[in-house]
């Protein structure tokens, strides 16, 4: 925030609010933060009592079973006397645990125990009653009067919704209406009121430019007290069980997303977990990102995963599955390979939903006929053919509707068929054992050896048998490329088409590889043979980046959480992959029109007027972005001869940008592999003091980095720099979403770079001079 700003601003808020406002309301501090403090001593002896209590109880606990095994209702009575001492220690660790939790949320109210006011009067009340909000409720210890409200709680959310006039909010009873008489903000600093002011306007116009004025953080923060209306109806939204949020770049996407799942976590506290909600984010980096939000808002941090580790877990260890980021990396830089079109065509295919139909065909048929099985077999020695195995399952079994029925069925003789065999070795090794000197002991220890000998040597089949090791599934998905009765289906394409693509697809799975286009359809395909792993403890999934996903990934998804409601987040301007969502009316056709409802945020607060301009142009056709009017410096347009020009003048950038207070600057690139250049290449021009992001980085830094586009999405900076915008680099018209994911990234700075000739993506977008 500029000193200017920062003097206008308190002068305005000092003559808005008389002196005997400031009084009271520091008075009212002072004794909120009284009853904090006590509080928290009184919590502090309490978990000091609770915790000795339940140590003592873990090391004491047989002492307190009466333990007698002498006959049945002696055995019944000790298992008694166990379960009601584990009764008595879980509750105990309840009791501790909640006290923990309390404490923690006091420790953090004891900073800044609130941040805002509503004086609200209720219809035909006669007085206004004066709420205070906060992130967590605080009550008189006496009088039970809530001192804070909690800014989940119904009431609370007036304060984000209404201006000072007629007002109302929805309870369990139904509306309450009335007149909010006063909307005042606070800046509370370690329980020391600095500043408030009162606004008839909505949130944001002075308290939002002072905190979007700040540095960018270490990690992702979460100011409750800047949450504009658009959001709260996101954060609050009850009604849709699929909720789709098209955010612009900077809009708050991901934010209100997580206060959201802190929202519901407080409204359904009483059937609904963090552990029951589940996170899919793009990258480990942008999971370490978001990792202080709930947290911060008093909550546990929700289960958190990427796609790619789903997929990576359908997989053993001796396959090779690509991820969306060496598809990238090879879609952006390996376009003269003979195989690229027919590649391409196949991401095409491989990812739409017409493909899952196909394979949902597909597995109708398979029930019926031409599973491939192939012989399970013992040191070259045929235990059950593969003839004996299609009986088993088409006849013998035949009368089940399901595939992964049919096949436990099948694994069950297979099994059963190894428990013999394991028997016929254990007793020939006995017998050579009886036969060979070196062995000494009894019948009964040779026989003990015999049967362990016996059962290490089977114990790779039995794994192989429980996998259905004796199906082969990667043949019957190869197969679908190959027969025209199955390829014919997907539309009017020549069959040489598909049988380059099959060859392509052989060639690579042959060589243990799995393409990121074939892996969810082979998960899938995997499925339905092992029996489909339906996720139903998990009630809320949250996806990030949504518009990267394809339609087949968000179809299977969906299957897999046949019980959860979704909120889906993304921006159509930055969806750079391939085969993503192209349009949210695609997921209407995929979780039923009547359950989704689309919001869309147009407001970007990250960046400035002048940033957000600049980035609009980039694209051709974007989606709507407005600006909240926060200015700074224009975007700059720095041209460099050669390499070590552009290394210079990028280092003499990242100097001006520190001297200007950016504490978090990202070099940004096109691909991996220009970002390792661009790393080797700076690294001793920043003394060392710069860092790598790549896809294997697991915890977010901030300071000085340099990072690839599509691993910068989610993340923010207050100075970014293009490394190289030129016209080789930036050729294509595919790269434009790209470039604008890089540009947007930043908050304060953003220069642009490039050798050469201008990328054509940027040449008609006014830029200040260098």
């Amino acid at each position: 925030m500029t000193n200017r700003f920062k003097l206008r601003w308190e002068r305005n808020t000092r003559m808005s609010i008389q002196e005997n406002d400031w009084r009271y309301e520091r008075g009212r501090l002072e004794r909120v933060m009284t009853e904090i403090k006590k509080e928290l001593e009184r919590l502090e002896g309490i978990l000091e009592h609770r915790g000795a209590e339940v140590l003592d109880m873990r090391q004491n606990f047989w002492d307190e079973v009466s333990v007698n095994l002498s006959n049945y209702d002696d055995v019944a009575e000790t298992a008694a006397s166990i379960t009601q001492q584990q009764a008595v220690l879980s509750q105990q660790e309840r009791s501790f645990r909640h006290a923990e939790q309390t404490f923690h949320k006091l420790q953090k109210l004891k900073k800044s125990p609130y941040f805002a006011r509503i004086d609200f009067r209720e219809n035909a009340a006669s007085k206004a009653e004066e709420i205070y909000i906060g992130i967590s409720s605080v009550a008189d210890e006496e009088t039970h009067d809530l001192l804070i409200y909690d800014w989940r709680a119904p009431v609370s959310g007036m304060f984000y919704d209404y201006t000072p006039g007629p007002a109302r909010y929805q309870t369990p009873d139904g509306e309450i209406q009335g007149e909010m008489e006063l909307k005042r903000q606070y800046i509370i600093k370690y329980g020391k009121l600095e500043e408030m002011f009162d606004t008839g306007i909505n949130i944001g116009d002075e308290m939002l430019q002072v905190m979007l004025a700040k540095s960018a953080h270490e990690k992702m923060s979460s100011i409750v007290m800047t949450i504009q209306q658009e959001q709260n109806r996101i954060i609050r939204d009850d009604e849709h069980p699929i909720l789709v949020v098209q955010g612009a770049a900077g809009s708050g996407k991901t934010s209100v997303a997580l206060q959201r799942v802190a929202y519901l976590l407080y409204k359904y506290r009483n059937s609904l977990s963090a552990d029951q909600m589940l996170l899919f984010s793009p990258n480990s980096i942008f999971n370490d990102y978001v990792s202080n939000v709930l947290p911060e808002l008093g909550e546990a941090n929700m289960l958190q995963t990427t796609f790619q580790d789903h997929l990576d877990r359908g997989f053993e260890d001796e396959w090779k599955v690509e991820d969306i980021y060496d598809q990238f990396e090879y879609l952006l830089t390996e376009t003269q390979r003979d195989e690229y079109p027919i590649r391409l065509k196949g991401i095409e295919w491989k990812t739409s939903s017409d493909f899952m139909s196909l394979l949902d065909r597909y597995l109708e048929h398979l029930k019926k006929a031409d599973i491939l099985f192939q012989d399970f077999s013992f040191r070259d020695k045929v235990l059950i053919s593969k003839e004996q195995l299609e009986e088993l399952f088409y006849i013998e079994f035949g009368h089940d509707p399901s595939i992964s029925n049919r096949l436990d069925k099948v694994k069950e003789k297979v099994l059963a068929e190894l428990d013999i065999i394991q028997q016929r070795v254990a007793r020939n090794v006995f017998k050579r054992m009886k036969q060979s000197p070196k062995y000494l002991g009894s019948d009964k220890e040779m026989k003990d050896e015999a049967g362990k000998k016996a059962k290490r040597a089977i114990a790779p089949l039995r794994e192989m048998a429980k996998n259905l090791g004796f199906v082969d599934m990667m043949g019957m998905y190869t197969r679908l490329f190959s027969d025209p009765k199955w390829v014919l289906k997907l539309g009017e394409t020549p069959i040489e088409e598909f049988e380059r693509l099959g060859a392509y697809t052989q060639e690579r799975i042959s060589a243990k590889e799995i393409p990121y286009e074939d892996a969810t359809p082979i998960v899938y395909l995997q499925s339905a043979f092992k029996g489909f792993n339906r996720l139903n403890r998990i009630k809320q999934v949250v996806i990030d980046e949504a518009q990267d996903y394809s339609p087949f990934q968000l179809e299977y998804i969906r299957r897999l959480f046949p019980r959860a409601k979704f909120t889906l987040l993304g921006d159509l301007n930055q969806g750079i992959y391939y085969a993503n969502v192209q349009s949210y009316s695609r997921l209407g056709e995929l979780f039923g029109e009547e359950n989704v409802g689309i919001v869309r945020m147009k407001k970007s607060y990250r960046s400035t007027s002048e940033i957000i301009e600049f980035t609009r142009q980039i694209l051709r056709d974007p989606e709507p972005v407005e600006t909240i009017g926060r200015t700074g410096e224009a975007p700059k347009m720095i041209q460099a001869a050669q390499t070590e020009q552009l290394a210079a003048s990028i280092q003499q950038a990242v100097h001006s940008l520190t001297q200007k207070g950016a504490e978090s600057i990202a070099i940004i690139c096109k691909t991996s592999q220009e970002a390792e250049q661009a790393y080797q290449t700076m690294l001793p021009l920043l003394n060392n003091n710069v860092y790598l992001f790549t896809k294997k980085t697991r915890t977010f830094v901030s300071g000085m980095v340099v990072v690839p586009a599509y691993l910068a999405k989610g993340l923010e900076f207050d100075g970014v720099i293009i490394y190289n915008a030129s016209q080789e680099v930036y050729a294509h018209e595919s790269d434009r979403k790209l470039l604008y994911t890089a540009c947007t990234r930043a908050l304060h700075y953003l220069q642009v770079f490039y050798m050469g000739e201008l990328t054509p993506m940027l040449k008609d977008v006014p830029i200040a001079a260098n």
